[in-house]
Parts: structure tokens; C-alpha cells; sequence
């Protein structure tokens, strides 16, 4: 990672974590939009940089936290309810659950093996820096315009959602006008619920057809982007975007741009083999 890049994004990263430090452990757990202003990154990017940079998504990072300040209470006071109290957790089974997983023990057999401070200290690390660098290219934008359908709901029924858009954009001119067929995934469904999960099928229209009914406008590019070439299912796209996040952090010394990454169709899945599937997800740079 370059030097001046690597800092800048580790001290954002820091700020969350020694808020989340700081967070009474009576209060709600903070909303990703709160821990992305502190971090002076945008929500979508936010959550892909504090995962690639920790190894673990912010709510992972959050209960590791509070189960690692737990721990002083149950070493002082010995009872896992006052503990279980100290992490967030209402019930001390639940508590216990969340120790188990994150630790692979128990409350109990921390205290006999006089093993808690160790546990906390190791709890209070996240679990390391995420994906290896990958290179990318670096490519001016120009602006372009797209009609889009907002879909809110699982990644696996876009198809839906682009039957949807095509309905509605060929009623307003002829399939040759299309100039591309492009995504804005605002959510990682890997992390999110499906149904909440919020993406804009879209279509590059040029200055063509009216943002009419369920129809929006949208203007994407304007300025460098990275780009990487991916190969096969789009299913596997979430992966390829973590990837070209990393790549940006790590090999570019250019902070990452406010818009969100966006992916551009080469191919139908109708008409070409899974695997040999093309697209190119962009990221913009700022």
C-alpha cells in the first residue's frame, strides 16, 4: 500500500474502531451511516474498506469489542450475568453463544484456566488486514446518462428488476438505441439482508427517452476510475469488487471517489456460458 494512502485510510479506520471503544455498553448498537461520517467515507464504501483494511465487517468488530470489556467484569466480579451486561448482551446464554464463537471457549473455563486477560487482550485485535492487491487499470470516464429502476431486494432476482427496466425503456424507443447495460450495487448481499439489499438496474440511453412513471435518471463516470475486467457468473461479482477495492487501496495513491462502484454488462447471460460471462466493475477515484 503506498505510504501516504495506507495512513489516511488506517487513521478513518481507527477513529470507528476507538468509537466503538468508547460506545456505553447500554447503547443502541450505532447505525453504518454514523460509523461511515466518522470514517469520512461513504456508506457504500465504507463497509468494503473497513472490512478489507480489519478482516471483519463493523458489526463483527463491534461485539468483538464489547466481549473483550466484558471480560475485566467477569474476572472482578465472577458472575456471567454482570459480564454479559458489560458486552450488550440481555441474556447471559446469549453471551455466552457470542464467547464461544468469537473465543472457542467458555466464560467458565477462561476464569479456571486463569486465561481472561490474555482472551481480552486478544479480542481487542481485529482479525488482520483483508484481500491481497490486485492490479487494476486506471481509466478516464466521460459522463454518461442512463435511465434506471431502483430494486430493493435480493441480488439473486435482478433479473426481475432488468425485465422490469427493459419493459419500460422499450417503450420509448427501439432496442438499437441501447448503449449498455450497467449495475449500482449499494449493498454487499453478503453482509446484508436480501431484502434489504438496494441496486440500480440501469440502461445507457445517451440523451434518448424521459424519466417517466418508476423510471429515474442517472449520470455515472466523470473523472478516473479503476477498473477491473471480471470473468464469469455475476453471481461472483461481490467478490471482484472487494478485489478491486483492495487493489485501489493498496497500489493507487488516490483517494477513493464519493460515487459508488458501478459495473457495466458486456454479455447476456441468455446467449453466453456462465463462465465466459464479461463485465467491468468501475470504481471512482477522487
Amino acid at each position: 500500500m503506498k505510504p501516504r494512502q495506507r495512513q489516511l485510510y488506517a487513521e478513518r479506520i481507527e477513529r470507528v474502531v476507538e468509537h466503538i471503544e468508547r460506545l456505553d455498553p447500554d447503547a443502541p448498537n450505532p447505525a453504518l451511516a454514523e460509523l461511515a461520517e466518522i470514517a469520512a467515507l461513504s456508506e457504500f464504501h465504507f463497509h468494503r474498506v473497513f472490512r478489507l483494511m480489519t478482516g471483519e465487517t463493523p458489526g463483527e468488530a463491534l461485539r468483538r469489542i464489547r466481549l473483550a470489556r466484558s471480560l475485566p467484569a467477569l474476572a472482578a466480579t465472577g458472575t456471567v450475568t454482570e459480564a454479559s451486561g458489560a458486552a450488550g448482551y440481555a441474556t447471559s446464554q446469549g453471551f455466552a453463544r457470542a464467547l464461544r464463537r468469537q473465543a472457542g471457549t467458555s466464560a467458565s473455563e477462561a476464569r479456571a484456566g486463569g486465561t481472561l486477560d490474555s482472551l481480552a487482550a486478544r479480542l481487542r485485535s481485529p482479525a488482520g488486514e483483508g484481500a491481497a492487491a490486485l492490479s487494476v487499470e486506471v481509466v478516464s470516464v466521460e459522463p454518461f446518462r442512463l435511465l434506471a429502476i431502483r430494486n430493493v431486494g435480493d441480488y439473486a432476482e435482478l433479473n426481475a428488476g432488468y425485465t422490469r427496466l427493459f419493459d419500460l425503456v422499450l417503450q420509448q424507443m427501439p432496442p438499437e438505441a441501447l448503449r449498455g447495460i450497467y449495475g449500482v450495487p449499494y449493498d454487499d448481499p453478503r453482509f446484508i439482508p436480501p431484502e434489504d439489499c438496494r441496486f440500480d438496474c440501469a440502461l445507457a440511453t445517451g440523451e434518448a427517452g424521459a424519466p417517466v412513471g418508476a423510471l429515474s435518471e442517472l449520470r455515472l463516470g466523470g473523472g478516473h476510475h479503476a477498473r477491473l475486467r471480471h470473468l464469469g457468473s455475476y453471481d461472483a461479482l461481490p467478490e471482484s469488487i472487494d478485489l478491486l477495492y483492495a487493489a485501489a487501496i493498496v497500489e493507487l495513491d488516490q483517494p477513493l471517489g464519493s460515487a459508488p462502484a458501478f459495473v457495466h454488462y458486456l454479455d447476456d447471460p441468455e446467449e453466453v456460458a456462465e463462465a465466459e460471462l464479461r463485465s467491468e466493475i468501475y470504481l471512482p477515484l477522487g
